[in-house]
């Protein structure tokens, strides 16, 4: 047995979404096993009094705390404060800010709010997508009420790719829930009033689809077809028992018709 993971609270502090920042100490923190970071953003700050707040609550929980700030004063202010606070901070803005302008030897702006995108619609989708990867196959199921739309299916119903269609073209919050053999679903699925679409597909199709994808794993369970129609007979029953749920063949279907079907 592996030892269990070391939480560590992870504050994000910014002057725009923070969402960036979030994915840019993601991609760094996932490659330290033991870690498990608990992430908190802080959006759109820009006074003292604020960062106060926050550095009181990160010193409580021993949090570190990130910040994007453009505003130098902010970032000074900052690095003042930390000294007299036992909390570990980190600058993801201020070293590149000061190593470019050396490299083309001038200054920046310094000015909060140059880089804003395309507005609310940008905003919009950078959420979604960051809500669909967070809550793909299976995750995420305790806040499973905040999705715009919950897929359901067994494995290889093409639910990631859908989810990920759905929330690129459309900027829906999507989580899928995978129907597993012998597990019971989340309870959650059968209470929440969101919208709620289950994936079925014909026997052979999803038998072909599996083989492929375990070309060199040899015969197993998982691309037996008895086992695969007893599989999807399991997850008909499910569906039956949801209130509302609305049903998608994706036999011989590409993703864009999937997700059109559902839309």
């Amino acid at each position: 047995m592996s030892p269990p993971k070391r939480k560590v609270y992870v504050f994000i502090v910014s002057d725009a979404t923070g969402l960036t920042a979030e994915r840019v100490i993601s991609a760094v923190l996932v490659q330290f096993k033991p870690i498990s970071p608990i992430f908190k953003r802080f959006p759109y700050i820009k006074r003292k009094d604020q960062i106060e707040n926050v550095l009181a609550r990160a010193e409580k929980l021993e949090a570190i705390v990130i910040y994007s700030l453009v505003s130098q004063e902010l970032r000074t202010w900052i690095s003042e404060e930390k000294v007299k606070r036992q909390v570990y901070t980190i600058d993801l803005l201020g070293p590149l800010l000061e190593r470019m302008g050396r490299l083309w030897n001038m200054l920046p702006a310094f000015r909060p709010g140059l880089f804003k995108g395309l507005g609310e619609e940008s905003i919009r989708l950078a959420e979604a997508i960051d809500f669909t990867l967070r809550h793909d196959d299976g995750q995420g199921i305790k806040s499973l009420g905040k999705a715009d739309l919950i897929l359901l299916g067994v494995s290889r119903t093409s639910k990631t790719p859908t989810s990920l269609y759905l929330s690129c073209n459309n900027s829906l919050k999507v989580a899928n829930v995978p129907i597993i053999p012998d597990v019971d679903p989340p309870k959650k699925i059968f209470t929440l009033k969101r919208r709620k679409v289950g994936l079925t597909i014909a026997p052979e199709r999803l038998a072909f689809i599996r083989e492929k994808r375990l070309k060199y794993a040899g015969a197993t369970d998982y691309t037996d077809i008895n086992r695969i129609r007893e599989e999807l007979a399991h997850c008909q029953e499910i569906f039956k028992g949801i209130n509302g749920l609305e049903v998608v063949d994706v036999t011989n279907s590409s993703i864009e018709e999937i997700a059109n079907k559902i839309v």
